[in-house]
């Protein structure tokens, strides 16, 4: 499931890529997946730029030069891929992007992503329900603090509230709470704040580290040239390693447990309840 880090990798590349150039036409494989239809669409997209790529929660949010965006949601199974069209003639996607030089950004959707056309306002109401981004400076540790303090769950539940904190899914849970020190099935309302600020700067650092590396997606280059993407997945300490050598200590193995419904991996010698 793609996560801050891996959408954070799509945004900074494609800035690099897709910013100011001319759009020629929308092109839409899977009806469902699109908010509109390409023709009365393109009528308004043709000769537009994007000037702006916000990352916010699962989405990216192209800001076109008319002040309109162009929500594109990065969820399970979903990717995105850019290049030229002469030499992407049989590649499959539901969305294609195409811009007047010859190039085209190639959305697949997966199950439940989009691909929408909507003003500025509309597209605000995408984010209505999401709390601060997990990166944000004004997250600050303070802030962190109290947002979780008193709260009454396990960490790992805690950390994937979009609502609270957007961007942490099951991947950097896992990761944040290895590198804190701290069990993923630990009771918040019970963590002091001592511990609550050790995961706030294992939160900043290990998102850090994986936007650094290209996020966990292995597999799924951006481009044809893209050596980045997927990299952290290599890095990772603790999840999907069940059974293989801490990193902390080649005499423990990372375990498995359930927290919340959801699996959950962790170093059974170095974290602990707060």
């Amino acid at each position: 499931m793609p996560e801050l880090p891996e959408i954070e990798n799509y945004k900074v590349q494609l800035t690099h890529y897709i910013l100011n150039t001319s759009i020629e036409k929308l092109v839409i494989h899977r009806a469902r997946v699109a908010n509109v239809e390409a023709d009365p669409v393109n009528l308004m997209l043709s000769g537009n730029r994007i000037a702006f790529i916000e990352r916010r929660g699962k989405y990216l949010n192209l800001h076109l030069h008319s002040g309109h965006r162009l929500l594109i949601s990065i969820v399970a199974g979903s990717s995105l891929y850019y290049g030229l069209r002469e030499q992407n003639e049989d590649r499959k996607c539901d969305v294609e992007l195409q811009f007047e030089d010859g190039s085209s950004l190639y959305y697949t959707a997966g199950r439940q992503g989009v691909f929408h056309y909507c003003s500025a306002r509309e597209s605000q109401e995408y984010f209505a329900g999401l709390g601060l981004e997990a990166t944000d400076r004004k997250l600050t540790r303070e802030q962190f603090i109290k947002l979780l303090k008193g709260r009454r769950s396990a960490l790992k539940t805690a950390l994937m509230n979009q609502s609270l904190i957007a961007g942490i899914g099951s991947y950097y849970a896992d990761e944040i709470a290895f590198t804190a020190g701290i069990l993923p099935s630990a009771k918040v309302q019970e963590l002091d704040e001592e511990a609550l600020g050790k995961l706030y700067e294992a939160m900043r650092n290990v998102l850090q580290e994986a936007i650094d590396a290209g996020g966990h997606m292995e597999g799924q280059p951006l481009t044809a040239n893209d050596s980045l993407t997927g990299g952290f997945h290599a890095l990772r300490r603790v999840y999907e390693r069940e059974g293989e050598p801490s990193v902390r200590s080649s005499d423990d193995k990372v375990t498995k447990m359930e927290v919340a419904g959801k699996k959950a991996y962790y170093c059974p010698a170095s974290q602990f309840e707060n």
